[in-house]
């Protein structure tokens, strides 16, 4: 079931109880414009390191996709990920949605490119 939340202060709220040891910071545009549909959220999480974590939520009656990264700390942060086969297959999907997001917003069709280009 898609979680829904009227405000990124309900959605950190969440997060904090899930994550609440840890340092929460929502970077990127979504931090400090007004959302919009297929719109998404990174948030950055210090103090752990795990594999990304995404999602898809309603925020506000708009579909975002959230998507969660994980550093041990910030001087960490530029840190390349590898990935095993079924980690590659999530990250896959998770660019196709965030450039299919990305079309939908924008009309560009270089983002369907990059859409097709993953779906090949």
């Amino acid at each position: 079931m898609i979680q829904k939340f009227q405000n990124q202060n309900q959605l950190v709220n969440n997060l904090s109880k899930k994550f609440g040891k840890y340092e929460i910071e929502i970077v990127g545009s979504s931090a400090k414009k007004l959302l919009k549909h297929y719109s998404d959220i990174d948030i950055d999480i210090y103090g752990i390191e795990k594999k990304p974590y995404y999602e898809l939520i309603f925020m506000d009656n708009k579909l975002v996709l959230l998507t969660v990264y994980f550093y041990k700390s910030k001087k960490y942060k530029n840190k390349k990920e590898t990935y095993n086969a079924q980690e590659k297959i999530k990250r896959e999907c998770q660019l196709v949605i965030d450039f299919m997001f990305k079309y939908l917003r924008s009309k560009d069709k270089r983002n369907l490119e990059a859409v097709q280009k993953r779906i090949k």
